[in-house]
């Protein structure tokens, strides 16, 4: 069914690495939440008041709170779809993740009223009145709602987007509590007993956890979160798709939000090829990664020499020491630089982040196996940070 309103009601669905066709399935999202959820919460709150129910009051609130997050997030995309501009080069992408923090900030209140109300029933119980009527309405407001929610968070997934995916949660969340009113409504009209500001405080702890949990999400982003491991494998797919390409590395991502992805690696190649051709090989790689991942990719080139006999060996000794740190990644780089009275050998060591590492033992260790080799060699090793790791 997702696939049919998706080819109805948006055009040129299938491009989704398009900002202005992700727009259009925000937009969709957003008009969806805004029409069930203020026709949701009109009802929930009348019939709210009218039973004395503070938990079907409480799940109006929170849809009148989906549905001012779905006007949030729409102001999100409308924000995001700006064009580059002289004081933000790289677009406006990232107001989705504003969008989305605004979002949770709304899911956060409404679960503290919502815990406040429901402990303050507990202390001071209202009895609550039963209907047929009233469990026949939950029950579609549940199957409306839950078909609702799984739509929105299916199209944020396709689309990658946190601001939509944060919506259709909220909304997954009011299927949850209005299950827990509807079973709570049975449970007083055939035991007698009433669980009501119980069931709101349960609800509240629930919708404060998922808020929370939008709102590290979102931040992650804003930080600069690895990148997604999926979309690294497919760049170093594409590269190590061309034999002028002998080893790649220093692969940096740069998100400025969805659509807005911008990338840098060095490739290490011949240098006895003919420049002109692998300048045009890696031209050819950068615009297949734009067309196939809608990244802005820069390619740094290093030649090196690659039929060096004794830069092969050197490659192997290297890398039977840094087998024994898993911390390391690998390397990179390996050079031989003749001067006029020395012979130098230089390389990168790539270490993973965040893990700690005895640089001078590595290095140490490093030095003696080559100097085993020529004990004339001079030495000269970097440590660099491994951004982007999935091998």
């Amino acid at each position: 069914m997702k696939e049919f309103i998706w080819k109805k009601f948006i055009k040129d669905h299938e491009n989704i690495k398009d900002p202005i066709v992700r727009s259009r399935y925000t937009r969709l999202t957003g008009f969806m939440g805004i029409a069930v959820n203020t026709v949701l919460c009109i009802i929930k709150i009348i019939i709210g008041l009218t039973i004395h129910s503070i938990a079907v009051m409480a799940d109006g609130i929170h849809d009148m709170a989906d549905s001012l997050a779905a006007s949030v997030t729409l102001i999100g995309a409308n924000l995001a779809k700006k064009p580059a501009d002289e004081d933000h080069p790289y677009g406006h992408a990232r107001s989705e993740y504003i969008a989305s923090l605004v979002v949770s900030g709304i899911i956060m209140f409404v679960g503290y009223e919502l815990l406040k109300n429901s402990v303050e029933k507990c202390m001071h119980p209202v009895e609550s009145e039963f209907s047929w009527a009233i469990v026949g309405f939950m029950v579609f407001a549940i199957l409306l709602k839950g078909s609702s929610s799984l739509f929105i968070i299916a199209t944020g997934k396709r689309i990658s987007s946190l601001p939509v995916i944060a919506a259709g949660t909220d909304n997954r969340n009011d299927v949850i509590t209005s299950i827990l009113i509807l079973i709570g409504m049975l449970v007083h009209h055939f035991t007698g007993f009433d669980p009501d500001g119980y069931l709101g405080i349960v609800m509240s702890i629930f919708i404060l956890y998922s808020g929370f949990t939008l709102i590290r999400q979102t931040v992650d982003q804003l930080l600069g979160a690895r990148p997604d491991p999926e979309m690294v494998k497919e760049m170093e797919e594409i590269i190590e798709s061309h034999p002028v390409v002998l080893d790649a590395h220093d692969l940096v991502i740069h998100s400025y939000g969805p659509g807005r992805t911008y990338a840098t690696f060095h490739a290490e190649v011949d240098a006895d090829s003919d420049i002109m051709e692998v300048h045009d090989a890696l031209d050819h790689i950068e615009r297949e990664i734009s067309e196939k991942l809608g990244i802005n990719v820069t390619c740094h080139m290093d030649p090196v020499f690659a039929d060096d006999p004794i830069r092969k060996e050197l490659g192997r000794t290297i890398g039977r020491v840094l087998e024994g740190y898993t911390q390391v990644k690998g390397f990179h780089d390996l050079r031989i630089v003749h001067d006029e009275d020395t012979t130098k050998v230089s390389f990168d060591v790539e270490v993973a982040p965040g893990k700690d590492f005895d640089g001078a033992e590595i290095y140490g260790k490093l030095a003696d196996a080559i100097k085993s080799m020529n004990g004339e060699l001079e030495i000269d090793i970097n440590f660099d940070q491994a951004y982007t790791v999935t091998k």
